[in-house]
């Protein structure tokens, strides 16, 4: 099978780097092995490619592969960005299970104490087929071969495993959390985090907030109790609430999250959110029916509010050593938000403030996002000016997710951040 390879190299001049590109690409050429380069001087190049000879294409400009340089500068704000549930997909991140033993070893350790929390073995949920299977029978190289369409858009795929709440809240958890900490040890430290939904009790978790065995013990406590709540539905709508506003004939169907200007989540039961969807569709607004049984950051989650603050208070939480905004009020959480066990029990029935919460990164100079979890949700919402970076492909996306991960790192390089390279010698 062929894998994807990060070539990066440096040099201390503008000039030596342009010498040190064309050199690399000759060797690519001609089948000689990459000289040994300093990594860490401040002019630096990067590529990712499959393939030698379209590497040195790409370095020498007429390739296929997108090539990474930096300008000598160093400072930059790194910001991981944590997703919610409904994008997951069975074989998601299979490559990176198999090719990063720190990701394995991190991805093990959480679903083996969730099966203990949810009584579910999750492993086996994520990869139906073995990972090294998956890597060479998928479309993505990363993925459980091609996706079921018609399944992915059916009312009923929250009923499949892994988006049922109980399933996707832990697994979505487990994921971005291993990734976190991935990256952290590849020597990637973020300056800031942002969640989104579920993804704030891992930004909570990466800062320190709650410890980890406590966070998989609550998380998968959390998970059980929305499975036993009545059914929901959520839809994604492309307006603003204002816009919106008059076709929610039933007051059953209320503000999930304010994602942007014109991107708003509903929720509410199952029939409401289907006469909503109908109204929009008829007034030319298009909506989006979200692979969830449940109807999360709306009234439908109060009944389990007071037994989630009651495990909270038994369960250490500490102010964030890292900063992220909250879902809640939009702004930096405070010391006070974030040790508070009324907080983050409120904060599964109340709508997501995401817009604002990404307008609080605002005030960090030269921001690079990374969106660790499945797609580009997140990215796609931000609005700054720099770097967005990714890690995992979208369900339907034909690039690996080692190709993805490793693009990333090659980007960070280039862009000042000094890697871990021993972390990544097993490699192909």
């Amino acid at each position: 099978m062929v894998t994807p390879r990060l070539y990066a190299f440096s040099a201390s001049t503008p000039q030596a780097l342009e010498a040190e590109t064309k050199d690399l690409a000759e060797r690519l050429e001609t089948g000689l092995p990459p000289r040994a380069v300093r990594r860490d001087l401040p002019y630096r190049r990067a590529v990712v490619a499959t393939d030698p000879a379209d590497a040195a294409r790409s370095l020498r400009g007429d390739g296929p592969c997108e090539v990474f340089s930096s300008d000598g500068a160093r400072a930059r704000n790194i910001v991981f960005l944590f997703s919610g549930v409904g994008d997951q997909y069975p074989g998601m991140a299979a490559g990176l299970y198999r090719y990063l033993p720190r990701f394995r070893e991190e991805l093990d350790r959480c679903l083996v104490r969730l099966r203990s929390e949810i009584g579910t073995d999750l492993h086996a949920v994520l990869y139906p087929e073995e990972p090294d299977r998956i890597q060479q029978s998928g479309a993505g190289g990363g993925r459980a071969g091609a996706p079921d369409l018609a399944a992915l858009f059916d009312r009923r795929a929250s009923t499949q495993p892994i988006h049922r709440t109980r399933v996707a809240q832990p697994l979505a958890f487990a994921t971005q959390y291993a990734l976190a900490r991935t990256f952290t040890m590849l020597g990637v430290a973020p300056t800031a985090l942002v969640g989104y939904s579920v993804g704030e009790y891992v930004a909570a978790c990466a800062a320190g907030v709650i410890r980890p065995h406590d966070a998989l013990r609550l998380i998968g406590y959390r998970a059980r109790l929305v499975d036993g709540l009545p059914p929901g539905a959520m839809l994604a709508v492309l307006a603003g609430p204002d816009a919106i506003a008059p076709y929610l004939a039933d007051g059953d169907v209320t503000v999930a999250a304010l994602d942007g200007p014109g991107l708003t989540v509903l929720a509410g039961p199952p029939g409401p959110v289907e006469r909503a969807a109908r109204r929009l569709a008829d007034a030319e607004i298009a909506c989006r029916r979200l692979a969830t049984g449940h109807a999360f950051h709306s009234p439908m989650m109060a009944p389990v509010e007071e037994p989630l603050r009651e495990a909270l208070t038994a369960i250490p939480l500490h102010p964030p050593a890292i900063p992220f905004p909250s879902n809640v009020t939009g702004t930096w959480i405070t010391d006070a938000e974030a040790t508070d066990p009324a907080y983050w029990a409120r904060h599964l029935s109340t709508p997501i403030r995401f817009a604002e919460a990404l307008d609080a990164l605002g005030g960090l100079a030269r921001p690079v996002t990374i969106e660790l979890g499945p797609g580009r949700t997140l990215t796609g919402l931000a609005t700054h000016d720099g770097p967005k970076l990714r890690t995992l492909p979208g369900v339907f996306e034909s690039r690996t997710d080692l190709e993805i991960t490793l693009a990333a790192l090659g980007r960070l390089w280039a862009s000042g951040t000094d890697l871990a390279w021993s972390e990544l010698r097993e490699l192909p």
